[in-house]
């Protein structure tokens, strides 16, 4: 069986921009539909800044993204 090819980070970063650029411009019709598709922007917008800090830094962690693994106080 051939080995599945793994994404660079710069893949990773090119296929958040496509899935930003897919969501579009338009609002949503109702509230909650414009609140999702915009939170989406949003959160893509972030990961892609995150990915891209770790890039430049050498770092091995996107800072936006909070490891779950590590027990927070409310």
């Amino acid at each position: 069986m051939a080995k599945k090819k793994t994404l660079t980070d710069e893949d990773v970063y090119d296929r958040l921009h496509d899935a930003y650029l897919a969501l579009g411009k338009e609002p949503g019709a109702t509230v909650p539909g414009n609140t999702t598709i915009v939170t989406a922007r949003i959160a893509l917008q972030s990961l892609q800044k995150g990915l891209l800090m770790a890039i430049e830094s050498g770092s091995q962690v996107n800072s936006s993204i909070l490891d779950p693994s590590k027990q927070r106080e409310p």
